[in-house]
């Protein structure tokens, strides 16, 4: 039977919120954040990210999203170099910025979406993205 550490429990219960845990730049603290839930066709992604999705049990967009490259890097075990993840996060449009806006019909979809306030821009505090997303939607 596996050990049971305080560590382990801590990370189990982020998931099941749906929060990660993240460090901006190695010399920072951690902070917690909501994991926003983008939705990628499987045709898009390669074998090695279908692979390392089997073997990590969790979605490769929620992996590129936890922490800096060198972060993720080192949590897939080195397995892929941060140039590699910095290419797949571009190949995925998980970057947000003014020529690449999160779609309309997300995961976290709500009442404040109709009004033009879109939670996933929120969520990663890029709020100068807000009124975009505005003007895109009322166009």
């Amino acid at each position: 039977m596996p050990k049971v550490t305080p560590n382990k429990i801590r990370q189990q219960l982020l998931k099941e919120k749906g929060i990660t845990s993240f460090k901006a730049e190695p010399t920072k603290h951690r902070k917690l954040r909501p994991v926003p839930q983008p939705v990628i066709d499987n045709h898009v992604k390669t074998p090695m990210m279908r692979y390392l999705e089997l073997v990590h049990g969790e979605p490769i967009e929620q992996m590129l999203l936890s922490g800096s490259l060198s972060v993720v890097a080192k949590k897939l075990d080195n397995e892929v170099d941060t140039s590699t993840l910095s290419k797949w996060i571009k190949k995925l449009r998980l970057r947000y910025s003014e020529d690449n806006l999160p779609q309309c019909k997300c995961a976290r979809y709500g009442p404040a979406c109709d009004d033009g306030v879109c939670y996933v821009l929120i969520e990663l505090e890029l709020y100068d993205l807000l009124s975009l997303k505005r003007k895109e939607m009322f166009e």
